[in-house]
């Protein structure tokens, strides 16, 4: 065994990823080539949405049409994982039997699950493991894999990963659309070998001068930092950098609404560290004063429309939770999977993106500050201290009416956002694809999705750069308590976007469309103010957003001098939520047109700095009221 494992070795550094070796100094002595082998396992099958396409999940030749949690048999061989300083990097070859008693139909055709093999595989440095049948055919790909080493245990933990369709098994069940979709998920764990003399620091060297020395720094830390003049702000700062998949997750009922969830990839391109603690836990290293102990990032999504000259959100998430990062293609790399390091990446399946115990609703988080108290919130309503409530399996979801999927010629948009705690670029951690809503028996599906893009997609109504006169897009951040202070105290409470398009109707009448969209300004926004000048009539008017966060349409007054939107008592815009606001004037937009902006100011020392309104300069039909304060002082550059 000795001879085979130095054998398979030199093929181990041999093909450590050349770009790593280029710009890296990556341990590559023999102790970093560590085998797993038997274990457990198990696997999930979807046979609760997969029905919904014409495909049945067979356990022991019965029909399972649920969501089928099953164990599975792990066999003879052995996988090579890349362990430099005990940290799990990569698949480096090897291969694993694996057993068990599923098939899937479609239709006359059938594909036997009941024997395969796992081999290494990757996409985008990211590791993979493909599922191979006995000829050899790639039945499906094992992504998104929470990969974790634990020496003293001797195991390598693979869990939470998506199991998708591969273009073979597509064919081979003659359904393209299957190709690329989440079967279920998958869980090894697996016994491992820790190699003699290993380096179980968990620890990297330093890369240029970023160090773990000293680490995790924590944005509350900064502004003590030693050599200040000379040593970068602890600044947080996580690009998403990949929506991998949009998923559909089933239908709530025989005709309800739709299920949808993304798989998501983030980075660390920031000098600071950010906490990654679960829900109702704590851990020694992180324990900030007036901060709760279980501080961790929470993904959000939606869904757009744009059609008929309107960009309409179709849908809200709740939040995902999240619960670990896997800290792989790391600039550093200092051992806890609580903590996203410098240049750290880490995934999130489409699956564990539709999981019961950590999908929450929006109003437990302070979405400028990242916050979460977890005492009392959805997850503990009776403020135990524990966690005592999970979701069922269409609440706190994006939910989608299909009926709403084939508006002829509208283009359709799915983003997501990693709201993080001290984030400097809110912007960066947020991106999109287009998507391409086409039914499949009473599913449906979303590809072939357009290039993932940072940002947000309401751009694609009206640029943040138009110098259309009859477009407008406003970016509005609204000052925290103390917009002077050092970072991190100096965050903002919030920021809004407003787009607006002018159509000339003819016959002297203009349509005004506004789309307004909260990113993170929790306290949200209760009224939205159109001035008119005197004499004005309007004709119509119109307000809306997504059917599931909107209870009721905000009722409308026509002024002497403005068309005013008010939420009813108790409502609000709330955080990353676009609402609609239109009307029909006889009236051309005006040359310092302005809109105003009514933030819904609560009791309490948290809005004592909030203005009572805010006027934005955008086209409409006429100026600021007289006397109204403009904020452009606290504009950015959209």
């Amino acid at each position: 065994m000795r001879s085979s494992f130095f054998a398979f070795l030199t093929l181990v550094l041999c093909s450590v990823p050349s770009a790593w070796s280029n710009e890296l100094p990556w341990d590559t002595s023999p102790s970093t080539a560590w085998p797993a082998s038997s274990g457990q396992a198990r696997i999930e099958l979807r046979g609760d949405y997969l029905k919904d396409f014409g495909v049945d999940v067979l356990l022991a030749e019965q029909t399972r049409h649920e969501r089928l949690q099953t164990p599975i048999r792990v066999g003879e061989g052995r996988l090579w994982a890349y362990v430099p300083y005990g940290n799990f990097e990569a698949f480096n070859g090897g291969e694993l039997a694996v057993s068990t008693d599923l098939v899937l139909r479609h239709g006359s055709r059938s594909v036997d699950f009941r024997n395969f093999t796992l081999i290494p595989a990757e996409e985008n440095r990211s590791a993979q493991l493909q599922l191979l049948d006995p000829q050899g055919n790639h039945l499906a790909t094992i992504s998104h894999i929470h990969a974790l080493v634990q020496p003293e245990r001797g195991e390598l933990a693979l869990h939470n990963a998506d199991l998708q369709a591969s273009a073979w098994l597509a064919r081979a069940l003659d359904l393209p659309v299957l190709e690329g979709m989440p079967l279920g998920q998958m869980w090894l764990d697996l016994s491992m070998e820790v190699p003699a003399g290993a380096n179980l620091s968990r620890t990297s060297p330093d890369r240029g001068a970023v160090s773990c020395t000293g680490r995790p720094f924590w944005p509350q830390d900064s502004a003590s930092r030693p050599d200040p003049e000379t040593t970068p702000e602890y600044e947080v700062d996580v690009a998403l950098i990949q929506i991998g998949t949009v998923a559909y997750q089933g239908r709530q009922g025989v005709d309800g609404p739709i299920k949808v969830a993304p798989s998501a990839t983030l980075k660390s391109v920031g000098y600071g560290d950010a906490a990654w603690i679960p829900k109702f836990q704590t851990r020694t290293f992180y324990d900030i004063p007036g901060y709760p102990r279980d501080q961790h990032p929470f993904l959000v999504w939606n869904m757009y429309r744009i059609a008929d000259g309107r960009i309409e959100q179709l849908g809200a998430s709740g939040v995902k939770h999240a619960f670990l990062t896997l800290n792989f293609n790391c600039t550093i790399n200092c051992g806890s999977s609580n903590v996203l390091w410098p240049g750290c990446e880490d995934v999130y399946s489409s699956g564990t993106n539709d999981s019961n115990s950590n999908q929450g609703p929006r109003e437990d988080i302070i979405a400028s500050e990242g916050l979460f108290y977890s005492v009392g919130s959805f997850f503990d309503p009776g403020a135990t201290g524990s966690q005592t409530n999970n979701a069922s399996s269409y609440e706190n979801r994006l939910m989608i009416d299909d009926n709403e999927l084939s508006t002829p010629g509208a283009d359709y948009y799915l983003d997501a956002w990693y709201v993080v705690m001290d984030d400097i670029d809110i912007w960066n951690s947020m991106g999109y694809h287009s998507i391409n809503p086409q039914p499949s028996g009473t599913g449906w599906s979303f590809g072939p999705l357009g290039p993932f893009t940072q940002g947000t997609p309401i751009e694609n109504w009206v640029s943040k750069s138009t110098v259309d006169p009859m477009e407008g897009h406003a970016l509005v951040i609204i000052d925290g308590p103390t917009p002077a202070a050092s970072y991190p105290d100096n965050m903002p409470s919030g920021h809004v976007r407003v787009l607006a398009r002018v159509t000339d109707l003819g016959g002297g009448q203009y349509r005004y469309n506004y789309a307004v969209m909260n990113f993170d300004f929790e306290h949200g926004l209760s009224e939205f103010v159109i001035p008119v000048p005197p004499g004005a009539s309007v004709s119509e008017t119109f307000m809306g957003g997504p059917a599931d966060v909107l209870a009721s349409e905000w009722p409308v007054s026509l002024e002497a001098e403005a068309v005013r939107f008010t939420a009813p008592s108790g409502d609000k815009l709330p955080w990353f939520t676009l609402y609609n606001f239109e009307i029909v004037v006889d009236q051309a937009p005006a040359v310092d047109g302005a809109v105003v902006l009514g933030p819904a100011i609560g009791a309490g020392p948290r809005s004592a700095h909030l203005p009572s309104e805010i006027v934005v300069d955008m086209v409409a039909p006429a100026a600021a009221p007289a006397g109204a304060i403009i904020f452009r002082d606290r504009f950015e550059a959209p």
